[in-house]
């Protein structure tokens, strides 16, 4: 557990570890999911809300995942959270028809939620307070590095070996994040007035980061279009290698992190979001015009200076304002602007897509991101001068 100040204890190292594995087993597949749809059957716009099931049952079970982890055990969450998630990942392999694709999609979504609220709540017992910023930031970095590495490893295995052996091996990664869950020590951070208190609307949702949400909404968003639809516009644009995206998106945002981190804790989370919102918006241009890699290059350095910077900054913002007894609400407030982005955002990005292209659709929500993110920044900086805040804060 952390103590003095120390950040990068052994528990920390492991707990970093079973994050990136739990990471990886969903990232995988999230390139693969709207191709095996078509392959089902479906059209662009179906298969994009088939990609899109996950995240939007997430966004129904994530506040009520939240008020489980200030309540009960988070490692005895994890566990059974993790064994569910490696499963129904694995049964992805048979559903070869299109209805059971999207049932065994809505149990995914239910194991995801959880995984994904208890993931950030659970590693706050093992981060000391006063660096709270950097060591949140080093947890998400684990989503991103692994939003990063798990595309290029699915797309690379559902080449070589075919959609179930992709499904298989990302349902393991689950297991072994429960495993590595099961060895750890832990000691509940929960106190027994928060697990005797009866479940309110508060406990499901923190209104006071409702704009971060919203901002969360925006980012998760770019990313899922990415995600969705970067392999496709490869295809189409005959453009080889495209997976060096990913990789190139995790090595600039491992590098980057350290600097955010600090940054976080010392100067506050503003000081990172206008600069995220910015360059989100010229990753996507990047993407929109891209016909060579070397674009697609230069969208990987923007997408990890935005989404890859902006997003686990939000989430350690927000779980550092409370008390860690109320890590779970914080992290499942933010966790509904990320499965709003992710649900929505390919299924009205098809919309567009259809009637003006790839390019159009990709530019024109960037240039839309970074002037609804800076305007949302603006909005709760202004609300913190109201509240006789700092900045910083």
């Amino acid at each position: 557990m952390a103590d003095k100040g120390r950040l990068w204890s052994a528990e920390y190292i492991m707990v970093l570890f079973s994050m990136l594995c739990n990471g990886m087993a969903g990232m995988m597949t999230v390139p693969l999911v709207a191709k095996y749809a078509i392959q089902t059957g479906a059209d662009l716009t179906v298969a994009s809300a088939v990609a899109g099931l996950m995240s939007l049952v997430a966004l129904i079970i994530c506040p009520f995942a939240g008020a489980l982890c200030d309540r009960c055990s988070r490692k005895r969450i994890l566990i059974f959270a993790n064994f569910g998630y490696g499963c129904s990942l694995a049964l992805h392999s048979v559903c070869t028809v299109l209805p059971a694709l999207v049932l065994i999609r809505l149990i995914t979504g239910v194991f995801f939620s959880v995984c994904t609220v208890a993931n950030v709540a659970y590693s706050s017992s093992y981060i000391p307070n006063q660096r709270m910023g950097e060591g949140l930031g080093y947890v998400g970095l684990t989503t991103i590095v692994a939003q990063a590495l798990g595309p290029s490893l699915g797309l690379e295995l559902q080449e070589k070996g075919g959609f179930g052996l992709t499904f298989a091996v990302a349902g393991c990664f689950a297991v072994v994040c429960m495993i590595s869950v099961i060895l750890m020590p832990y000691q509940s951070s929960t106190v027994s007035e928060v697990k005797r208190k009866k479940t309110c609307l508060k406990d499901l949702y923190a209104v006071q980061f409702t704009v971060f949400m919203l901002m969360a909404v925006l980012l998760s968003s770019a990313g899922g279009l990415i995600s969705t639809y970067l392999a496709i516009i490869a295809d189409i644009r005959k453009i080889a290698g495209i997976t060096v995206f990913f990789t190139l998106y995790s090595v600039f945002a491992v590098a980057f992190r350290p600097f955010t981190g600090r940054i976080l804790d010392n100067r506050g989370i503003f000081h990172i979001l206008i600069p995220a919102f910015l360059c989100t918006g010229m990753c996507m241009f990047f993407i929109g015009i891209s016909e060579t890699l070397l674009f697609i290059t230069i969208a990987s350095f923007f997408g990890a200076l935005g989404q890859g910077s902006g997003l686990p900054s939000i989430q350690a913002h927000c779980v550092k304002s409370v008390s860690k007894e109320m890590a779970g609400v914080a992290t499942s407030t933010v966790m509904i602007g990320q499965n709003v982005g992710n649900a929505i955002a390919p299924v009205i990005g098809s919309f567009f897509i259809k009637p003006f292209g790839y390019g159009a659709a990709f530019c024109g929500f960037g240039l839309a991101a970074a002037a609804a993110g800076i305007s949302l920044v603006l909005i709760q900086m202004n609300r913190n001068r109201k509240n006789g805040k700092s900045v910083s804060e």
